[in-house]
């Protein structure tokens, strides 16, 4: 009888103690899913979310399914048809489990299309674009160059070049074409459907590359390059000087860069993204929540910074949020007893600033609206009214594109040691 009580007075513990333990379980996965939010909308905020029934009430005639990668990029001015927004991208795309290549064209009446691009050697394993109606295309043996003509709504092939597993394919939408292999880059120029080849730049990081196993790349508008490899993430120069290199930590195998021509990184193993400046800077790291699965694909909107994350079944579409964080601000007297203040800040996307310093009656304005690029910056202002020394320096910031939100912050001055 005794045990039996003691029997039931254990099973009544345990059966409390795993109650208890459920509920902190609750609480801290509650916990940490709010981080994980509040962390991420500080960056990024949900448009709306992406699917393939979806995709296929909007393209009934092409029902792509298992969408492996796309790259889309804003029309160029003098060659965007009169009826197709200029705010809609030219995209291509790869999907059906990398057998089928197709791109996109707008139809002011009616159903928009996906056609298909003919390639005779698939399996494909990447497609860049250009602003001009470029489309570039590997597979394990070819690059294929197509050339879209927008007024005729026509697309032809204007090369097929051999090549030996090429991994990666990128451009930066206006001038360059960028060809990763395992160890290594092909770069080209590339002018009205004709490519040049950039071999003293494409040799210069070669020279750095030989050491590396790649994984994706991505390349600027204005020339920079980024190269994901197994162990670090690799900075480059527009003349392939090498800038920065970091450890891989993040295991981040996907890439695309901004209009501003920094980069947001991606991983397939981890839900995580990675913002990078030009020059290797780390301007933050976030985890994300949609889409749930790992990421395929990565790809950004340059023109308006919308970010676009796929999975196997799901996608996900962001717009771009600036943050602002002051790391310090002081103040000093000289011998005239005349004021000097700095402060420094981190801006996560670029922004228009404006900077004030007040007291209960009266205002400095020290920056008004100036255009400031994603990073660190150092400001100072000198010969300023000493009454301003123990006051609060103000900074306002409204970012450039996308969300345009805007963002305040203060910060109490101290005296310069």
């Amino acid at each position: 009888m005794l045990l039996k009580r003691n029997l039931n007075h254990l099973s009544k513990y345990s059966y409390y103690f795993v109650l208890k333990n459920i509920f902190f379980l609750i609480v801290a996965f509650t916990f940490t899913i709010s981080n994980i939010y509040s962390e991420f909308k500080t960056h990024f905020k949900y448009i709306l979310p992406l699917s393939y029934p979806q995709l296929h009430l909007q393209f009934p005639h092409n029902p792509v399914k298992n969408i492996h990668t796309i790259d889309l990029a804003m029309i160029k001015k003098n060659q965007s048809p009169k009826f197709w927004p200029h705010r809609i991208p030219f995209v291509a795309g790869i999907s059906n489990n990398q057998t089928k290549l197709f791109y996109y064209q707008f139809e002011p009446l009616g159903f928009s299309k996906l056609i298909d691009i003919p390639i005779d050697t698939p399996p494909i394993i990447d497609v860049a674009v250009m602003e001009d109606g470029g489309v570039f295309s590997i597979t394990s043996s070819n690059l294929y160059t197509h050339n879209y003509d927008f007024d005729l709504k026509s697309i032809q092939l204007d090369s097929k070049l051999p090549l030996k597993d090429p991994l990666k394919c990128s451009t930066n939408h206006i001038n360059k074409v960028a060809i990763l292999f395992k160890n290594s880059i092909q770069l080209y120029r590339y002018k009205t459907t004709k490519r040049f080849s950039l071999l003293s730049v494409s040799e210069q990081i070669n020279s750095i590359l030989k050491d590396h196993s790649c994984k994706n790349l991505s390349i600027t508008s204005s020339g920079y390059l980024l190269i994901l490899t197994e162990s670090n993430i690799l900075f480059f120069s527009p003349n392939g000087i090498l800038l920065q290199s970091v450890p891989n930590t993040g295991k981040f195998d996907l890439v695309d860069f901004t209009s501003f021509g920094d980069y947001i990184l991606g991983s397939s193993s981890y839900n995580r993204l990675a913002k990078y400046s030009p020059n290797g800077f780390l301007l933050f790291e976030s985890s994300f929540l949609k889409p749930a699965e790992n990421l395929k694909e990565l790809a950004i909107y340059q023109p308006y910074g919308n970010l676009c994350l796929i999975s196997n079944e799901e996608g996900a579409y962001y717009s771009m949020t600036t943050s602002l964080t002051i790391q310090s601000g002081s103040y000093s007297l000289d011998n005239h007893n005349q004021l000097s203040i700095k402060t420094s800040f981190l801006l996560t996307f670029p922004s228009i600033v404006s900077i004030q310093i007040r007291d209960s009656d009266s205002s400095i304005m020290l920056t008004k609206e100036k255009k400031l690029t994603a990073g660190i910056h150092h400001l100072n202002w000198d010969k300023l009214d000493p009454k301003f020394q123990n006051k609060s320096i103000q900074v306002t910031a409204k970012g450039l594109y996308s969300e345009s939100n805007t963002v305040d912050a203060n910060f109490k001055l101290v005296e310069s040691l």
